[in-house]
């Protein structure tokens, strides 16, 4: 897998980002680096897009995009921070090409609130440039908000959410070796003694559309979103018995059919 990474914002100047208690355009740098250091020890190749200085915030976006383009990348992936003007804003969330719930995007979404923010989930990001001139598949991560509460719970737990993004977007591909352990310096390899993760189960979607539920019921008032074939979620519970059919309950907390002709479940 390559991946490219991009630092999101210039350092300085026009279009540096949003500052409150955290200064984003210094916190993308700060996850990015951690975040090559994590892919490169799996076995990934990384990119670097990261564009420090620009004469503007279209000149900054254009030569992203660029950097991105050159290269033949599995995912493009930007890293910002979040800000609200009422400083009250809360969560991480994730931006797609048409709100697109790839498997991968779902996953940082569901690892980084595990660690104590609001799940904002995945939406539509077609506006964004750099989500929308982008060759590659793409998402561009809000971390979390630059004010309290966020930023206190960040800051305590930064190599936790930098592991949790990392994992998320390795998590449906092949086989990669197991992040080091927090602290390992770059490029150190896993200790092939540790423990084998648990076997963990998941569902692939083999029906070209597919509707997701906010609760157990086939009532058409359930629907709560599409996902497309090859999507793959990660599967908590299941299957349960739904009227006449059965379902899975999805690590998002929605749902999705479980007959065998619309999805295939798996472990690994």
């Amino acid at each position: 897998m390559k991946i490219g990474l991009n630092a999101g914002h210039t350092l300085t100047g026009p279009g540096s980002g949003a500052v409150g208690m955290l200064t984003e355009s210094i916190e993308t740098r700060r996850v990015s680096q951690a975040l090559t250091q994590m892919f490169e020890a799996a076995g990934c190749e990384v990119a670097d897009c990261t564009v420090e200085r620009a004469s503007s915030q279209g000149a900054y976006l254009s030569a992203a995009v660029e950097m991105a383009n050159r290269q033949d990348l599995d995912w493009f992936i930007s890293v910002h921070f979040n800000s609200d003007a009422a400083r009250r804003g809360q969560g991480v969330e994730v931006y797609t090409y048409k709100g697109r719930q790839y498997p991968d995007a779902v996953a940082v979404c569901e690892e980084i609130a595990a660690l104590g923010f609001k799940n904002r989930g995945v939406k539509e990001g077609t506006g964004l440039y750099v989500i929308r001139k982008t060759k590659a598949k793409a998402m561009l991560i809000e971390v979390c908000f630059v004010n309290d509460p966020d930023a206190s719970v960040y800051q305590e737990k930064f190599d936790e959410i930098c592991r949790a993004i990392a994992a998320a977007v390795m998590s449906s591909g092949a086989a990669y070796a197991p992040l080091p352990p927090s602290g390992n310096a770059a490029g150190q390899k896993p200790d092939a003694s540790s423990a084998a993760a648990k076997k963990k189960r998941y569902v692939k979607v083999v029906w070209p559309k597919l509707s997701v539920r906010r609760s157990l019921s086939w009532d058409a008032s359930a629907v709560c979103g599409v996902v497309q074939k090859d999507e793959v979620f990660t599967v908590v519970e299941g299957p349960i018995a739904v009227g006449n059919g059965r379902m899975y309950r999805l690590k998002s907390g929605l749902f999705i059919t479980a007959a065998e002709k619309y999805v295939r479940a798996y472990e690994k």
